[in-house]
């Protein structure tokens, strides 16, 4: 049969040269089964595991696209909400701090007034003063005691006069309550200087403020100054005065989170100063966002961590994986179902093939049979029989007989007459129970012995025609479980042939090797005239012989192909004319005989 070239045929069982001869169809199922069940997984839970990877890859993207849109839209309201909220304030201080209104708020009574106007609408003015163009106080209001005190060696002076509004950043100074200052410069009357509006805000103002604009979507808002100390109290992020535990972002290399954002919204190059970094914090992946707040000292900073610790995402993870497994348990299962139904119905199916061919040969095998039966009880029990009777007889006179030159030499002799008439016995007994598929008898042999067994019965006999046979044997194969007289029956055909086919003057070679670990190989090559192609096709048909009529029965090759078979084994010719012939017999090691004969 031409062998499958296909990627397929690595997993099918391998097709039988003789369709009774099953020793290894068990093994060929069980692989295809494996086969089969390999090829179906892979092609369920490759495609399933790509479009769970495809699902979670995709999921996780819509999420942090969906929480970077949620970043930057809290970012931007709530730096507009806290801009507004500090300008707003701007805008009473300068109201109150009007070009023309220097003298009547040096006015002890017309500032206090003011002042008690102001507390009405923004409970956290902490104090007002105001203060000449040489940085001298000229008026103040409020519960600490700085009458008099002079600013023009301190810095925030000199901006307000320089940028027209000054804001600071929270500090505690001498008041030990954390508090900032929006100060505002005025011309004087007549171009005679500037003169400057100071108003004290406690520092609860901005953090009060901070905590209304709060949202459950971040996980922390809060205020910093341009050193990074906490303007506002952090949730988990630091103290108010003391340095913030999160890295300055300035530090933090940008990653391709802040250029997606941009990407995708055009929106995020109009808020000056922004930066939106992903970091790990304390073993976390928290996304960090600060802008800075325009007209401040100030900057927003607001930290989300990300969605892979979100509830969220956990549940979506936990019904994916759920989902995934649940459909790989249930894939696995029905491909198993299937292939071993697969499995079973090609078994079934050959089974039946098997049944079939074998009634089919059954009329041609009785038949051979019947032929085969009548040769051997014709051409070989009979004579036989006449001769075993008259050694008996020649025997019954020597004992009979006085003594004579020779006697003992003659009883040999018979004796060795009658040993050969039991072997041939033997020989038409395992011919027949070739006919009546006798079971095969397995023992542990060692096939060298039996080689050079055949060797020494044929050496002699075919000397009288200048015929050498002999042996080259490997002393290292290993021995097989067989049959040992139906081991000796096939290498003494193929030999006999052998002899038959050199007729003078030629040589025999038994030889033996071990091509693998769980075979034997016998060769039996002779340099005889060969074979053509047409011969080699039929030789092993019963009753085709080449031999002239009365010589050959054509049963030998014959039986000889059905033993090797019944014994596991397998046979090859490699002839050519004029080059000589050469059986190849392989062997298994360990025999599992099935009772079978072919």
């Amino acid at each position: 049969m031409k062998q499958q070239s296909s990627w397929l045929s690595k997993i099918l069982p391998p097709p039988s040269d003789n369709i009774l001869s099953g020793a290894d169809l068990d093994k060929g199922y069980k692989k295809f089964s494996r086969g089969l069940c390999i090829i179906l997984m892979i092609l369920v839970l490759v495609p399933l595991t790509i479009i769970s990877l495809l699902a979670h890859y995709q999921y996780r993207q819509l999420l942090q696209q969906e929480e970077q849109d949620q970043i930057l839209l809290h970012l931007e309201q709530t730096t507009s909400t806290i801009e507004k909220f500090v300008s707003e304030l701007q805008t009473v201080v300068k109201l109150v701090a009007q070009e023309d209104g220097y003298q009547e708020l040096i006015e002890p009574g017309k500032l206090k007034s003011l002042y008690n106007r102001l507390q009405n609408e923004y409970t956290h003015f902490a104090d007002i003063e105001v203060i000449d163009g040489q940085g001298q106080q000229k008026n103040y209001v409020g519960p600490y005691q700085l009458a008099g005190h002079s600013y023009s060696d301190q810095t925030w002076y000199k901006q307000v006069l320089q940028h027209g509004v000054y804001i600071s950043s929270i500090f505690s100074g001498f008041r030990n309550v954390p508090h900032f200052v929006i100060a505002v410069s005025r011309n004087l009357p007549g171009n005679q200087g500037k003169w400057v509006l100071r108003v004290t805000i406690d520092g609860k103002t901005l953090q009060d403020f901070v905590d209304t604009i709060s949202t459950t979507y971040a996980d922390d808002v809060f205020l910093v100054d341009s050193a990074c100390i906490p303007q506002t109290q952090p949730q988990k992020f630091g103290n108010i005065g003391e340095k913030c535990v999160l890295p300055k972002i300035e530090d933090v290399a940008e990653k391709r989170f802040m250029k997606s954002l941009a990407e995708r919204n055009s929106d995020l190059e109009e808020i000056a100063g922004m930066r939106i970094v992903q970091q790990d914090f304390e073993g976390q992946q928290i996304i960090q966002a600060v802008v800075k707040l325009e007209n401040t000292p100030w900057r927003l900073v607001l930290v989300k961590e990300q969605y892979l610790y979100g509830n969220t995402w956990r549940l979506f993870k936990i019904r994916l994986i759920t989902i995934f497994l649940s459909c790989a348990i249930v894939a696995v299962f029905i491909i198993l179902e299937i292939s071993k139904a697969i499995t079973d119905h090609l078994h079934e199916a050959d089974l039946n093939r098997e049944q079939f061919l074998v009634e089919a040969e059954q009329p041609n095998k009785l038949a051979s049979i019947g032929r085969l039966a009548a040769g051997v009880a014709h051409e070989i029990n009979n004579p036989l029989a006449v001769i075993n009777q008259k050694t008996g007889l020649i025997q019954d006179f020597m004992e009979m007989s006085e003594e004579f030159q020779h006697k003992e030499m003659m009883e040999n002799a018979l004796d060795g007459i009658q040993d050969s008439v039991e072997r041939c016995k033997k020989i038409t007994h395992r011919l027949l129970g070739f006919a009546r598929q006798a079971e095969v008898k397995t023992e542990e042999i060692d096939v060298n012995a039996v080689v050079c067994e055949v060797v020494d019965f044929l050496a002699k006999e075919a000397s009288y025609n200048q015929i050498v046979v002999d042996c080259n044997i490997d002393e290292n194969i290993s021995h097989i479980t067989s049959d040992r007289g139906q081991l000796l029956q096939i290498f003494i055909n193929i030999s006999n042939n052998a002899v038959d086919a050199i007729g003078n003057d030629g040589r025999v070679i038994l030889s033996s090797s071990q091509p693998d670990p769980e075979n034997i190989r016998i060769e039996i090559a002779d340099n005889g005239p060969g074979m053509s192609t047409e011969i080699q096709q039929r030789i092993f048909d019963p009753f085709f012989t080449t031999k002239e009529t009365g010589k050959g029965t054509g049963l030998g090759l014959a039986i000889t192909y059905g033993l090797i078979k019944k014994l596991g084994g397998k046979i090859n010719v490699v002839s050519e004319i004029g080059k000589g012939t050469t059986f190849e017999i392989d062997l298994p090691i360990e025999q599992e005989p099935t009772g079978e004969g072919n």
